[in-house]
């Protein structure tokens, strides 16, 4: 549990360091969009400006050229109303009057060319924007009048020419000519435009007033939703920069435990660098790992080297024991959880190891591991030891499986020294005895003792018959001596050997030992100071008596 909690805070820091660093990047981008849009906002506000300026100005100046052709065509009228009071009025020749006569058709004809014209330019004019009724209106009040003028300067050429023809034949009467009525009929269609003027007038008023209205509900449009866009933009701003706040809080307090904690934290990237060492290694080690340096410079086991160590913890935490050298040189035992922290595409971005120290607990173990393995008295591995030692031998594969020797030990005269000198004396004669044989069968075997004065050697590297009588002869001599005890007291001693082999004489341990104790007897029963090689059909009555 307690690794579980340190390696749930570890990786919120770490979330956090990742989320920081996100949360900068999206402030800067989002900051970025947020000047982007409102350059764009107003951009597109001057250009929408400028557009509707434009049209506007485009749409009064087609108004104003139908205007400046009604006032044209006014000034032809009165032309051509000059032209007939003179042709009518005067004493001309015939050249003059055909002159003033066509005169008088030409300025008609140019009054209602530019009427026409008038007419139908109205008649093209497009509101560039839907809703504008008023202008609507107007404008077909417009071509109305214009149509009736139309119809007015029609009666009225017609009169004209009336007029100039009687004038011209001999039977005229001076009397029936009133220019009294010549002007009050001109002036009738005169007023036909006087009125289509001032329609037009009207319409490029209103025309501008609804233009103005419609864009100036556009500008409050956009202008709305710019302030809309900017109070969401300071919205957004104010939450990420709460949320950045809220990440530094938390990134502080993350980094506080981190430091006051005292298990020892130590992330590293791919490669096995530190990225980060905790400040709790110094407690222990007297020093904290630095940054950038290989992890595998500060531990000791070969099956925690980083290569081994990206193989085997790739996908799952592994829980491992392992040394640190601490800064007086000695190692520190620690046990740590290795847990991968995934990146991208599923291949570990780093590695976190959360460890505690466990000196003391490797040293309670390794003083239960010496009383059950080994002899308390002699210091040397006991017969459970034996037993382990042999079940590995024995279950080694078959291509790695090799022979083995299985020697049992009996010191000849011991109990006469245990009555003799004491049990003081007896046990003095044990540890010097075990030590050396243990330098003895050291690099061929294992030595062991199984109880009492009697020990089991191990044999296991040895290529030959000749190499194994060798070793067992190098131990007779070993017993085959005096020895020094009892504060100078000498006591010579002997030893029955009695030797079984794997698989030859069995193949499980009780059957080797029961081989080995039947050649050993056999050797005692000659005397001693003998080492015999189990034989079935010589030992086979020893058995008998053994049982």
């Amino acid at each position: 549990m307690r690794f579980a909690k340190v390696l749930c805070g570890e990786r919120m820091t770490v979330a956090v360091f990742s989320e920081n660093t996100s949360t900068r990047r999206l402030i800067i981008l989002f900051t970025s969009i947020t000047v982007l849009l409102v350059g764009i906002s107003v951009a597109s506000l001057l250009i929408l400006n400028h557009t509707m300026n434009k049209l506007s100005d485009s749409l009064y100046s087609d108004v104003y050229q139908n205007s400046e052709l009604i006032l044209n065509a006014d000034r032809d009228l009165y032309q051509a109303a000059l032209a007939l009071q003179t042709t009518v009025g005067g004493t001309l020749t015939s050249a003059q009057r055909s002159t003033l006569s066509q005169e008088f058709e030409d300025n008609n004809a140019q009054a209602l060319q530019r009427v026409n014209t008038a007419r139908y330019n109205l008649d093209a004019v497009k509101s560039p924007f839907n809703g504008m009724k008023q202008s609507e209106l107007l404008l077909d009040e417009l071509r109305n009048e214009l149509d009736h003028f139309g119809t007015t300067l029609t009666a009225w050429r017609d009169n004209g020419r009336e007029l100039i023809s009687q004038r011209v034949q001999s039977s005229w009467n001076p009397a029936s000519y009133s220019s009294l009525a010549i002007h009050t009929e001109l002036n009738e269609v005169r007023e036909g435009l006087n009125q289509a003027e001032d329609k037009i007038d009207t319409y490029a008023s209103q025309v501008m007033t609804e233009f103005n209205n419609l864009k100036s509900s556009l500008f409050a449009v956009y202008s709305v939703f710019l302030f809309l866009l900017v109070l969401v933009i300071i919205y957004l701003s104010r939450r990420l920069i709460s949320l950045q706040n809220e990440m530094q809080d938390e990134q502080s307090l993350y980094q506080l435990i981190g430091e006051t904690m005292s298990d020892f934290i130590v992330l590293t990237d791919p490669n096995g660098l530190i990225l980060y060492a905790s400040p709790s290694h110094a407690a222990a080690l007297g020093y904290v790992p630095s940054k950038g340096a290989p992890l595998s410079n500060y531990i000791r086991e070969a099956e925690i080297s980083w290569a081994k160590l990206k193989s085997v913890v790739q996908s799952s935490p592994r829980i491992s024991e392992l040394r640190m050298r601490s800064a007086e040189g000695h190692w520190v035992w620690l046990e740590t959880k290795v847990t991968p922290i995934a990146g991208s595409r599923n291949f570990p971005a780093q590695f976190m190891l959360v460890s505690r120290e466990i000196t003391q607990r490797k040293q309670y173990e390794e003083r239960l591991h010496k009383l059950a393995f080994y002899d308390h008295l002699t210091a040397i591995p006991n017969r459970a030891h034996f037993k382990m030692y042999m079940e590995n031998l024995i279950n080694q594969p078959e291509d790695r499986r090799q022979e083995i020797a299985v020697a049992l030990l009996d010191c000849d005269r011991f109990k006469q020294l245990n009555d003799t000198l004491g049990h003081l004396a007896g046990d003095e004669f044990l540890q010097l005895l075990s030590r050396e044989l243990q330098q003895t069968v050291k690099g061929s075997g294992q030595a062991f003792r199984i109880g009492g004065d009697e020990f089991a050697v191990v044999l296991h590297r040895f290529s030959s018959p000749q190499m194994l009588d060798e070793l067992l002869n190098r131990l007779l001599q070993l017993f085959n001596k005096s020895w020094s005890v009892n504060q100078g007291s000498s006591f010579h001693t002997s030893a029955s050997i009695g030797v079984a082999l794997y698989p030859q004489h069995g193949s499980s341990i009780n059957e080797l030992l029961r081989a080995a104790d039947l050649a050993m007897y056999r050797s005692k029963n000659h005397g001693g100071n003998e080492a015999n090689l189990y034989s079935e059909h010589v030992d086979k009555k020893y058995s008998d008596q053994r049982n």
